[in-house]
């Protein structure tokens, strides 16, 4: 089942991120944030839930965008199978449903990233009809 996450689910979001960041000295996920995530329309964070264990996530932000008039862009984040649940089709659910809530918006696109070591998350978004080339991430942290 996917549904949006809830205060209760910082424990098991946590533990998800820390799987997806294994190194990131700063992984922490308050239920307050996910009470401030929950109350803005355009931030949408997604967990699915198998026989009450939270398995997988992905955080989808819708941003409004000046070039194709009232049609926003999504931007989707943080996307994270637990390992033992890997291979079940729950990423792929995640996914589609991410992207089903960007179209019902009226989203023109759909953006993510992937670290560059991370192959077989690009072959999981190649198989989703994700393009990663032609284009390139840059970031800059800002602390």
């Amino acid at each position: 089942m996917i549904r949006e996450a809830l205060p209760q689910d910082a424990g098991a979001l946590e533990a998800l991120y820390r799987q997806l960041l294994p190194d990131h000295p700063d992984i922490r996920v308050s239920p307050d944030r996910i009470r401030d995530i929950s109350a803005n329309p355009d931030s949408l964070l997604y967990i699915y839930e198998m026989q009450g264990e939270v398995i997988g996530t992905v955080h989808l932000h819708l941003c409004m965008d000046a070039l194709s008039g009232d049609r926003p862009f999504a931007v989707i984040e943080r996307v994270v199978t637990a390992s033992h649940a890997r291979g079940q089709g729950c990423g792929a659910a995640l996914m589609r449903h991410a992207e089903e809530t960007a179209r019902s918006r009226g989203a023109l696109k759909v953006m993510l990233s992937s670290n560059a070591r991370r192959e077989d998350a690009h072959r999981f978004y190649e198989r989703l009809g994700y393009d990663g080339g032609g284009s390139r991430l840059y970031k800059k942290y800002l602390d």
